[in-house]
């Protein structure tokens, strides 16, 4: 795997670099959380736009981002905007989750951009060229709440993400039994040993699915998302236990 480098943090390289969400209504909540997250032990920070209150006000997003930025001289910051269908709290129209991403991206305070498969291929070839023009990572993005799809399809869908450009494919699905999460592990392991050297960010959702979440140093999966004090999705495993235990799977490994 081929690491990728942000504020000096290689992404893709050992133990799984954490990152949690963002979920407050404003600034302010948001950088309470993100400092309460850091001294819990997080690598990186998401901030969820669709929880902004401010969501439809570009300007004020902006100066948001900006005040986050400030206060994350060493931590990567994500900007996400969850759509309904992906899990989220609000869908806008394409043309409005384009625009606010592009003003985002343009600002170039923010270090990586979520970018949902769900908007068609051409918007999210537009957003990836944007997100690279400003030098802003992009993370293409798929979640899937009713279950998990075949091995060959996850694959299928990983790989086209690369060819999109992303420079890191992820995949959320939700584990209905202990297949499922065996099924991502194996998606996920297909593609990082056969068709991209860029980290992957994959896990099975819900309880059956959380070895998906601290596993991934095995099998591809470049980051996890963790739980500092509320889950922002189904099965996550609090900081401090997602770290020990990838610590003891990294040793064994070493």
């Amino acid at each position: 795997m081929k690491p990728l480098e942000i504020k000096g943090m290689a992404i893709g390289a050992g133990v799984p670099k954490t990152i949690t969400s963002l979920m407050a209504p404003n600034v302010h909540g948001a950088l309470e959380a993100a400092q309460e997250a850091i001294a819990a032990g997080v690598d990186c920070l998401e901030w969820r736009g669709d929880f902004c209150a401010n969501k439809h006000d570009f300007d004020s997003m902006v100066h948001d981002a900006r005040q986050l930025a400030a206060s994350l001289p060493h931590n990567p910051l994500l900007f996400t905007f969850r759509s309904e269908s992906q899990g989220g709290q609000c869908t806008l129209p394409v043309e409005e989750y384009v625009a606010l991403n592009r003003v985002l991206i343009e600002d170039e305070f923010i270090d990586m951009v979520d970018i949902e498969t769900w908007i068609g291929d051409k918007a999210v070839l537009d957003l990836v060229e944007c997100a690279h023009a400003h030098g802003v990572a992009a993370v293409v993005s798929y979640y899937n709440f009713r279950g998990t799809p075949s091995v060959e399809w996850m694959v299928s869908l990983l790989t086209h993400m690369v060819d999109l450009g992303a420079d890191i494919p992820k995949i959320a699905t939700m584990a209905t039994c202990p297949r499922d999460a065996l099924n991502v592990l194996a998606a996920t392991d297909e593609v990082a040993r056969l068709h991209t050297e860029r980290p992957l960010l994959t896990m099975a959702m819900g309880p059956t699915g959380s070895l998906t979440r601290v596993a991934g140093e095995m099998f591809g999966s470049a980051l996890t998302f963790v739980a500092v004090q509320k889950a922002s999705a189904p099965g996550q495993v609090d900081v401090a236990q997602a770290k020990r235990m990838m610590g003891d799977i990294h040793s064994t490994l070493a």
